[in-house]
Parts: C-alpha cells; sequence; structure tokens
C-alpha cells in the first residue's frame, strides 16, 4: 500500500471518526429530552404569561393554567386533549407548593411562579409534534452540512499533504532511484518554506550530487587501478619466468658441462695430430656429437625467452612436449621418470605458446618437488581433446596436500617450500585465467596431486 493511499485512509478515518462523536452528541442531546426548536421555546413562554392568547401558535398543542387561590382550571385547548388538559392540571396543582420553577422538555414547557402578586401559580404549555419535526429538521441540516464539511476538509488536507508531503517524498524516490542505478541525479525542487520535508530536500541534492562526483572519481580509480593490476600481473609472471630460468640454469649447466667435457678432450686428442684414421674420424663423431645436445639444449632454454606477438594459434601438444624436455634433466638427475603422452598436433587455442609453456613447466616442477629426494617417483604429462577443450594434465605420485593447504596452493605468496616464493601456482592461474581457461587441483595426502588445465579452443 502506498504512502498516498494509507495517509489519506487516516485522514478519512480521523474525520469520520469526530463526524460520528457529533452525530452521538447530538442524539444524546435529542434523547435527553431538549428536541424542540428554539421557535416553539418562545411560543411556550409567551403562551404561559398571556392569560388571554388569540389563537394557539402551530408548535402550541395546548395550555392550562392554574390561577392562584382559585382550583379552577383554565386552559385553552381542543376537545381531543381534554384528558390529557385534565392530568397536566392535577400536576400543576401538586407543584404549586414546591417553589419557582420553570421545567422544560420535549413534551412540553412547565412554569411554576411562587409570588404572591402573580396572577397565575402555574402553568404548562405542551408541544405538537410539528415544534418536535421542526427541531429534528434542524438537526439534520446540521449534521448534513457538518458531513460535506468534514469531506471538504479530508479533501483539502489531503491536497495540502500531497503539495507538501507526498510529492517531495516522490522526487526523492525517484531521483535516489537515478542514484542508485548510476545515472546523473536529479535536482529535486525545494518546496517552500524552512520546514523539514524543505531542509530534507536541501540536504538530498547536496548528497547526491557529491555521490555523483565521487563515483565518476571512483571509476577512473578503479579503471587506473585495474590497469596497474594487470601491469603488476604481467611483471609477476616475468619474474616468475627468470626465477624458473635460474633454478634451471644450474641443470643445464651441468648437463652441458658433460658433453663440453667429451669435446674438449676429443678435440685436444685431434689436436696432437699422431691418431690412425678411424681414431680420428672417431673423435670427430664424438665432438660433433657433444656439440649436437649442447646445440638442443641452448635451443631449449631460448624457448623459454619472453617474445612481443600477437596471439596465435598453438600447438598444445607440442608445448607440452616442450615443456618436458626442459624439465627432464632435472627428473633425470633425482631418478624421477617422466612420462610424456602428447600424440598428434592439438591446436585451436588462441594465445601465447611461451606464456603457455611457462605454466605447464611451473606444474612439472611442482610435481618434481612433490616427490621426496630419498625415493624415485614418477610423473605425468597427457594433452588431449575433449569436445571443445584442450586438455593438460599433470599427475604426480608425491606427498600431495591436505584439504586446507589445497585451498589456499593457489594464493600469490603462498608456499610450502622452505625456499619457495608463492608465485608458481599463482602464475600458472593468472596465464590460464588469461587464456579464458580453467585450472582444477585434485589432490590427498600422501597419494599425490593431479592438476588439470583446460583451455577452450577457437570457433
Amino acid at each position: 500500500m502506498s504512502l498516498r493511499l494509507r495517509l489519506l485512509i487516516v485522514i478519512a478515518a480521523v474525520n469520520v471518526g469526530l463526524l460520528l462523536l457529533v452525530v452521538w452528541a447530538g442524539l444524546e442531546t435529542a434523547a435527553s429530552g431538549q428536541q424542540v426548536s428554539p421557535a416553539a421555546l418562545v411560543d411556550a413562554f409567551r403562551a404561559a404569561q398571556d392569560p388571554e392568547p388569540e389563537a394557539l401558535a402551530p408548535t402550541i398543542k395546548y395550555v392550562v393554567r392554574l390561577p392562584r387561590g382559585s382550583e379552577e382550571i383554565e386552559g385553552i385547548w381542543p376537545r381531543e386533549a381534554e384528558a390529557e388538559v385534565r392530568r397536566a392540571a392535577q400536576r400543576l396543582a401538586g407543584l404549586v407548593d414546591e417553589g419557582g420553577r420553570v421545567e422544560f422538555d420535549r413534551d412540553g414547557l412547565t412554569r411554576v411562579d411562587p409570588s404572591p402578586t402573580a396572577q397565575w401559580a402555574a402553568a404548562y404549555v405542551a408541544f405538537t409534534e410539528f415544534a418536535r419535526e421542526e427541531a429534528l429538521q434542524g438537526l439534520r441540516q446540521t449534521y448534513i452540512l457538518f458531513s460535506a464539511g468534514t469531506i471538504l476538509l479530508i479533501g483539502a488536507t489531503f491536497l495540502v499533504l500531497r503539495r507538501l508531503v507526498l510529492r517531495p517524498l516522490e522526487q526523492l524516490a525517484e531521483a535516489a532511484r537515478a542514484v542508485a542505478e548510476g545515472k546523473p541525479p536529479p535536482t529535486v525542487p525545494r518546496p517552500k518554506g524552512r520546514d523539514e520535508v524543505a531542509n530534507l530536500v536541501d540536504r538530498f541534492n547536496r548528497m547526491a550530487k557529491e555521490v555523483h562526483e565521487y563515483q565518476a572519481h571512483l571509476e577512473e580509480r578503479v579503471l587506473d587501478a585495474l590497469s596497474r593490476a594487470k601491469a603488476a600481473e604481467s611483471r609477476l609472471v616475468r619474474a616468475q619466468l627468470l626465477a624458473a630460468t635460474g633454478t634451471l640454469a644450474a641443470g643445464f649447466a651441468h648437463e652441458i658441462n658433460n658433453p663440453l667435457g667429451g669435446v674438449l678432450n676429443a678435440i685436444r686428442k685431434l689436436r696432437e695430430g699422431d691418431l690412425p684414421p678411424e681414431r680420428r674420424s672417431e673423435y670427430f663423431d664424438l665432438a660433433f656429437d657433444g656439440l649436437e645436445r649442447m646445440r638442443t639444449i641452448v635451443e631449449r632454454m631460448h624457448g623459454l625467452a619472453p617474445r612481443q606477438g600477437e596471439p596465435r594459434d598453438v600447438d598444445v601438444a607440442d608445448v607440452c612436449r616442450r615443456a618436458a624436455g626442459l624439465a627432464s634433466h632435472r627428473a633425470e638427475r633425482r631418478g624421477i621418470t617422466l612420462e610424456v603422452v602428447a600424440g598428434p598436433p592439438l591446436t585451436g587455442v588462441i594465445g601465447d605458446p611461451q606464456e603457455l609453456t611457462q605454466a605447464i613447466l611451473n606444474l612439472l616442477l611442482n610435481a618434481e618437488d612433490a616427490i621426496p629426494e630419498e625415493r624415485k617417483g614418477r610423473v605425468r604429462i597427457e594433452a588431449r581433446r575433449e569436445g571443445e577443450e584442450a586438455v593438460v594434465e599433470v599427475a604426480d605420485d608425491g606427498v600431495g596436500m591436505d584439504p586446507e593447504t589445497a585451498r589456499q596452493c593457489v594464493d600469490l605468496f603462498f608456499t610450502t617450500k622452505p625456499e619457495g616464493t608463492g608465485l608458481g601456482l599463482a602464475i600458472v592461474q593468472f596465464i590460464v585465467t588469461q587464456h579464458g581457461g580453467t585450472l582444477d587441483i585434485r589432490t590427498e595426502k600422501d597419494r599425490g596431486t593431479t592438476v588439470q588445465i583446460r583451455l577452450p579452443l577457437a570457433a
């Protein structure tokens, strides 16, 4: 129910209640006996005082007089009222000795005069039905006028309240709705005067203006903050890439050192020049194989170098093989079996192959770290297509995670490694999200962990 309707109901109820109260008071007055018109009352006094009335007024039914010092009753009445006159005369006779009085009721007027000089000791004037009907007619007119006035009062009160209260409140509601929707708020017209509604409108207009200005500044600040956040995330990706490259550098140095030693030894023997042809050919083959192996290692490192370019179609299977090649030397050194299941080319993912390689490499390094140093383990990476998605799954048989750790593992700077940075999985999550994909982690304490990346394929 609207405020306007409720207010109208309250006003009507108050005024109708007042009308009923007045009507009830009028009916009580009528029931108490005073139900004749003022003109009938004047006629009754004249008839009681005038000893020789020429004729009865329309409001007088009959008149009874009791002369002083005489028991003879004098009356003016029609013949049909004779019995009533006799009864009235008997009542007057009983009132003469009770002192002066004037009694007035709905049936007539009784006047007793104790003065010894008065011609009449007592008189009684009876009213006709006309006198009572005339009084009721006046009472009806009063009620009709009062009812009309009540209706006009209800309408006038509502119009005044609508202008001073309801209309400003409706305009305030519309303006508040505009503020809630982020639109420029309209200025609410200020009512005349200095009452509470006018003060409320003034304060609302000031508040709405300040909110709109603050909202405009807030949007600018949010856009600026988003821009800074994206820049910071990009720097984190590059930082993590460099950190992972540094971690792998020691392993690559060790792997390069082995073929480098063989190449140097073969060149040293060839330099001496006193080798038979078959031995020279053998040393040349050893040097060539060593250099070829070092070239392969350098190409793997080169694949991690950040490049600027537009997103392009990525072969997810090739990305998995490249990431596995970068992590294989570390796995071999620790005795971990690295199994790669990546069949034919899996194209259709639009993105950056270097960033995807970095994300999958982080997962492989985490899987290797999850396997304790004192035992051999197994890490499996698989690339496959499921419907309209490319799925990359990295599974290990390491120590796994408890539920609390699993809930926090992708949070930025959260780590369980003594020398960890807490960036690995956070960066993986960021890269996967940037490619429109999702990251799902399933783990069980002492049973291993499976991380699944789902990337949408372009239509």
